[in-house]
């Protein structure tokens, strides 16, 4: 069975390069010329090499620029002085001995030290441009050595695949998150059963549900906070007399920390904005109703967000997806998506929420949020 996967797996990568390919390579964005072209030898593929810079009394090196096509990568080999790669465009796979693979994409680095055995060149899908800046050696510049082996190279193309879904796809776990934070939102309890009943299907724990519910009364109040509990209460002892057993999850580690509760509240703000917290607020409502400044930061960030059960992530999947489904509220829709991009969510996973709550409560609050992702990404930038 494993060695038809790993045919069919080949077979998809051969297609999947075959396309690609179809780029003729002087339509590259590159840096330098082409160079010269170079098929087989220390090479599987077509690559085009151009010297740069050579070695001289004064810079120990020589710099190359290299482009592989898709699919295209060395031969296992070495550098008695050591190497140094700086990716320039597209996606490539570089690899040491006894190392797992790196997906170099551009501005990424790769130093190779002397004498440790690696590969290098294109990804499955794309073209890949790089310079090497290699450091002269009395040995000698490179010893080559054998081909890198098709198993070797497909493990950069599953490699790439679950990257790429890290980067485009919320995890199962945030999806379910998601879809119980919308139906409880809106206060549609019979669409939350069937929510609530997924997300336990899906290994969330009764714990980190009960904690999703919990923070939400943040956001859509305790009657929404408090129905959903109840539907979480009723939705558990129906599984237990069908004889399912869920499993429980861990607690809150308990807050040790000396500093206030205000301090506390304040400093995960600003691990959650990636900026300094000025106290008492000057202006806004804070400035307005400092009441409010209190209650926020020791209530919500402190009291709350200092609960473990739930990741800071979790905690802001759960924020947006309430905040949209409320409507009304794009000024704190904008903080929570700028908080999930600090805290590492990319655009993409943002409309891939913004996917789910279209299909569970409706387009027109999935587009307002689309119009505001649109515009943070846009402020961003600048």
């Amino acid at each position: 069975m494993q060695r038809i996967i790993f045919k069919l797996s080949l077979l998809l990568i051969l297609f999947s390069v075959k396309l690609a390919a179809q780029t003729p390579p002087d339509m590259l964005n590159t840096t330098f010329p082409l160079g010269d072209k170079i098929q087989g030898g220390n090479f599987t593929g077509t690559v085009w090499v151009t010297p740069v810079v050579a070695a001289d009394s004064t810079l120990n090196a020589s710099i190359g620029n290299v482009v592989f096509e898709p699919g295209a990568r060395s031969k296992w080999h070495k550098h008695p002085g050591g190497q140094t790669l700086l990716a320039l465009e597209g996606v490539g796979y570089y690899q040491e001995k006894g190392k797992p693979m790196q997906i170099l994409r551009k501005g990424d680095v790769a130093r190779c030290p002397p004498d440790v055995e690696h590969w290098h060149g294109a990804s499955h899908d794309h073209w890949f441009v790089q310079l090497a800046i290699t450091t002269e050696h009395p040995k000698g510049r490179v010893i080559w050595l054998q081909e890198v082996s098709e198993e070797t190279y497909q493990t950069g193309f599953v490699k790439q695949q679950e990257g790429q879904s890290n980067l485009h796809d919320l995890e199962k776990r945030h999806q379910h998150i998601v879809a119980i934070t919308s139906f409880t939102t809106k206060g549609d309890l019979e669409q939350l059963k069937g929510a609530l009943n997924n997300g336990l299907n899906a290994g969330l724990s009764v714990n980190e549900i009960k904690e999703v519910l919990v923070h939400l009364y943040a956001y859509c109040g305790f009657p929404r906070s408090i129905q959903g509990l109840n539907t979480l209460m009723a939705v558990l002892e129906t599984r237990k007399n069908q004889g399912i057993a869920d499993e429980t999850g861990k607690t809150a580690t308990p807050i040790i920390d000396s500093l206030s509760k205000y301090d506390r509240g304040k400093k995960v703000l600003e691990v959650l904005t990636g900026q300094p917290q000025i106290t008492p607020p000057k202006s806004g409502y804070g400035a307005f109703s400092p009441e409010m400044d209190v209650f926020l930061k020791e209530h919500l960030f402190a009291d709350l967000f200092g609960r473990d059960i739930l990741s800071y992530t979790d905690r802001e999947i759960a924020t947006i997806t309430a905040l949209i489904n409320l409507g009304g509220v794009e000024p704190m829709m904008k903080s929570h998506m700028n908080i999930a991009l600090n805290l590492g969510m990319t655009e993409a996973q943002l409309q891939h929420l913004l996917a789910i709550v279209e299909t569970t409560t409706g387009k027109v609050e999935a587009d307002k949020g689309r119009k505001v992702l649109a515009e943070v990404v846009a402020a961003r930038k600048k």
